[in-house]
């Protein structure tokens, strides 16, 4: 679902609400009954500026209505991909949490050669994209890098496959025969 820029917050609880609304603008309270939020209240806990503008919360807003069927929409296409590649040479379906519900806003694999298999998608005219790195490779979070053998052996094989509402079963059945036709 899109709001052109910024998104929705879901929480669990009025606690945890309540403190999101503070940390999404530097941590001032908007809502404070004083005279100019801006200067006269405490900030307790430095924030960010994650609040959205008028127009994308709009966009957002309007997008909300579609979300059910946007989500149906991608699990359709996801759990087709599972039947469809399903013991394709070199390629791993990677299995959902039985306990959880994804929204599989991706579709992501594991695949051998994955340099070869992103061409070969490429020259087909099918969008593929790694999507995840680590962050700790970033000098701003380099200092908190750690051991993540389980990250480390999967990154160089991760592929995520267009899988959005717009992918229609005629998308999803040329993305198969392309991926079955080898690379």
């Amino acid at each position: 679902m899109t709001a052109i820029d910024g998104g929705c917050l879901v929480l669990p609880d009025e606690e945890l609400y309540q403190r999101a609304k503070l940390l999404r603008w530097y941590g001032i309270d908007r809502e404070s009954p004083k005279g100019d939020f801006r200067c006269e209240n405490d900030v307790e806990e430095w924030g960010f500026k994650f609040h959205m503008n008028d127009v994308c919360a709009a966009v957002g807003l309007e997008n909300l209505k579609f979300a059910r069927g946007i989500i149906a929409r991608h699990l359709f296409n996801s759990d087709c991909y599972d039947d469809d590649l399903e013991g394709v040479p070199g390629l791993r379906i990677l299995k959902r949490s039985p306990d959880s519900a994804s929204a599989c806003w991706l579709y992501s694999i594991l695949v051998e050669r994955r340099s070869e298999f992103m061409a070969k998608l490429k020259e087909n005219g099918i969008v593929t994209s790694q999507v995840h790195e680590r962050n700790d490779k970033h000098t701003c979070v380099k200092e908190f890098r750690t051991s993540l053998p389980n990250l480390d052996r999967t990154l160089p094989e991760l592929v995520n496959l267009p899988v959005g509402w717009w992918v229609g079963d005629a998308d999803r059945d040329r993305i198969v025969a392309c991926i079955r036709s080898g690379w």
